[in-house]
Order: C-alpha cells, then structure tokens, then sequence
C-alpha cells in the first residue's frame, strides 16, 4: 500500500486484492483504506469503472467501523466516478445514499456542510436528467436538517437558487451571476465541471425559443393550421466560443416535442423527429393542426422541445406563449332550387317544389324563407313563407305548392332567405329562377 515508483494501475491491482483479503477477514478499517488506494490509482489512470468500485467497497468496508466521515466520502467519490463515467443517474444514488447516511453523523458543524453540499450535488443529478424541479424538492427538504442561516449564506445554495431564477424568467443576469460566483465554490475538479455542464445547459434553455410562425391570422374551421417551428442555432456557437464552459458543442439533437393547445384542436402533421441543429445555423420544421370544432378560447401552446447535447445530456427549449387563434365558423352557404314538377301552361293548375338546401358546415338558425310569384301566377294551394329553427349542415327542407298561370310569358320567381349564421351575423339574400308559361 506504502510502497513508491510502482505503476499506478499495477498498484491498484494489487491493493484492491489486498483489500479483498482484509475485508473477507473481518479487518475492515485496513480493508477500507487498501480500498482507498486503489481507488486512487484507478482515479489517476482515468479508470473510472474500477474507481468507482473500489470507492464504493471502502464507503462499505468504514460502515462495518461506523467511520462516518469515511464513508461519506467514499460515497462522494464513488459518485464523482460515476460523474466521469456520465452515469448522472447512478451518480445521485450514491449522492442520495451519503445523505440518508448523514443522520449518524454526531458533529452538527459537520453535518451541516455535508448535507448542503451532497444534495446539491444530487441536485445537479437532477438537472442534467431533466428534473430540476425534483432536484429543488430535495433542496428544500435538506433546509429543514441544517442551521438556518448557514444555509442561507451557502454559495451552493445561491448557485442553486439563482438558476432557477434563470430559468423561471429566462433571464440571462442570474446566469452571469453564477458564473462570477463560480469561483468561490468549494468543489473539487470533478465536480466544478460538472457545474459548468449544468450553468451550460440552463444558459442554453434561457437563450433559444423555437419560434411558431402561423401560415393565416385567421382561421374557419374547414381550414388546416399549419405553422413553421424555427429554431435558431447561433447560441451554440456561442457557446463553442466561450472560455469558460471549455466546452464543444457537437451534437445538439431535438429528440421530442410537447404541445399544448385547446380541446377543439388535434394534431395532423407531427414533427419529423429527431432533427439536428448545428450551431450557428437555423432549422424549421413543420406541424399542422385541424380544428373541429369553435371553443370561446382556442389556443396554441406552451411548445417543448427535448435535446440531447453530445449524446449525454438532457435539456429543454422552449415557447412559453400561449398563441390565441382566431378561429372562425365556415360561411353559411343555403343552396336554392325551384322546379317544375310539370310543364306550366296557361289556365292549369302545376306542382312546384321548392328546395333549400345547406350544403355548408355552418349552421343557419332562425331562418326565414319567403317565395314571391310574379302576378302571372296564382297561389292555389300550399304556402309561400316557412320558418326554421334551424337548418344544420347536409340538412334540407323541402314543400310544394301549387300554381295556375293566368298569363303566357317569361316570369321570375324570388326566393327570399333571411338567417343568421354561428356567428350570430344576420344573412339576407335574395336567389331569382326564370319561368316560362305556355299558350
């Protein structure tokens, strides 16, 4: 364990045996630290897998000894394994585990440090999986255990708290605020750039908003809704640029969508996704939505968009407006015919049938129907007014009447509709048929 010019990874062999041995011989104190040594090793090689390991049997070989602080670090350092291994999801675990950990732990002073700056490691956890909120349900679960103004006072805490701020707003300032901060954190280099990675991705979700651009201002309920979804890729860039994330950018994929939109609204057309936006370039995409029906409040949005950055992690962009959409009804369109159901000669009494037809998908309501014979013609049996409630789309009505011409001639037949359409709008028309009487 002691000696010196060894090869790391021959080292880390050796020790991990070594501590194997111990452990299985109950000498678990010895056991805990051969462990460590190895674990170190591996750390050194970049071999994270075996670090990991090796850190987690130590964190176990110290709780048989009830050696708190040594098992909490162990833990600490099994997770920051975890973290080079871009395991986030095993990395809070272990986090999660040091912190239940924590109640054995005597020294209020000690405790107080450890629980603020664990949770908010398993906070970032949270974060780069695409759950700050429940990251910020753990933060705030933790301030119940520590001092209250210790806690209040902590960097790691206004970091936290400043993020969210970032985010809830989509305001850059808090962001710039991190960063000036960031050097007053006390974190190892681990996990200082596994902070950079989360001010990274939350810089990014503030700065770009997939912008909706609608085909029409307005719409009737025949009509499609198609909108342009353009998102704008030159913050990427910056971010390539900027020295202070050292970070490169070279996947950015939208991987899925969310939408939101009123009752009366489906989807037709969804996303063709994944997609992959380059920094510093532009993509849009198209989705189209089919209204049904009206709603007194028709609307668009939110709009989310997943994205996955090198392939490790998760964030969001999004469009928090809510895009009202000015939908209309169809216009009413009643169709009219007049026909003769038999030649009209002078001096005989002919069958005329009247049909109004709504050929539309608009209601016509209240409507009133009123057919004008020219004075050439009688009126000899049936009616030339009606009235409807109602005459709903594909529906009809349809009466006869009966005429006697008194005169030879070409004549005209008015048919007079008054109605009202969905939108309460009053409709008047007029539709005129030539008739002609035989001798």
């Amino acid at each position: 364990m002691f000696s010196f010019g060894k090869d790391p990874d021959e080292k880390a062999e050796k020790d991990f045996k070594k501590a194997e041995q111990l452990f299985d011989a109950l000498q678990y104190k010895k056991a805990g630290k051969y462990y460590t040594s190895a674990a170190e090793n591996y750390y050194e090689i970049k071999n994270f897998v075996s670090a990991e390991e090796a850190y987690f049997k130590a964190a176990n070989s110290f709780l048989q000894e009830e050696r708190h602080i040594e098992v909490l670090e162990s833990l600490r350092k099994a997770a920051n394994a975890s973290l080079n291994q871009d395991k986030y999801e095993y990395a809070r675990t272990l986090f999660n585990k040091a912190l239940e950990y924590l109640k054995n732990l005597k020294s209020s002073g000690q405790k107080d440090q450890y629980y603020v700056e664990i949770s908010f490691l398993s906070y970032l956890c949270y974060f780069v999986l695409g759950e700050p909120e429940k990251g910020l349900q753990l933060l705030k679960k933790i301030q119940k255990r520590v001092e209250a103004n210790y806690f209040k006072e902590n960097s790691l805490i206004h970091l936290a708290t400043n993020l969210t701020l970032a985010l809830r707003g989509k305001k850059e300032i808090y962001i710039e605020k991190v960063i000036d901060n960031f050097k007053k954190l006390d974190l190892n280099e681990t996990e200082k750039n596994f902070v950079k990675i989360v001010i990274l991705l939350a810089s990014i979700q503030i700065n770009i908003i997939p912008d909706l651009i609608f085909d029409q201002e307005t719409y009737t309920t025949r009509e499609l809704i198609g909108i342009d979804v353009n998102v704008d890729g030159s913050f990427l860039g910056e971010i390539n640029s900027n020295t202070f994330y050292e970070f490169q950018i070279s996947e950015f994929q939208i991987s899925e969508y969310s939408l939101e939109q009123s009752e009366n609204l489906t989807i037709q057309t969804k996303p063709n996704l994944p997609l992959s936006l380059r920094p510093n370039e532009d993509i849009i995409f198209e989705m189209v939505l089919k209204p049904h029906f009206q709603v007194e409040d028709c609307f668009i949005g939110p709009f989310k968009l997943t994205c996955i950055i090198n392939g490790k992690y998760k964030c969001f962009i999004d469009n928090r407006a809510k895009h009202n959409v000015n939908l209309t009804a169809p216009p009413t369109y009643l169709k009219v015919s007049v026909e003769n159901l038999k030649p009209p000669l002078i001096d005989q009494i002919f069958p005329l049938e009247i049909l109004i037809e709504n050929k539309s998908d608009g209601e016509a309501s209240n409507l009133k129907i009123n057919v004008e014979l020219p004075e050439s013609l009688k009126l000899r049996r049936g009616t030339t007014e009606k009235q409807i409630y109602s005459l709903r789309s594909n529906e009809n009505i349809r009466w006869e009447i009966n005429a006697k011409p008194v005169e030879a001639g070409d004549f005209e037949i008015k048919v007079n509709l008054t109605y009202e359409d969905p939108d309460q709008q009053k409709i008047e028309e007029t539709k005129k048929f030539d008739i002609s009487i035989l001798l």
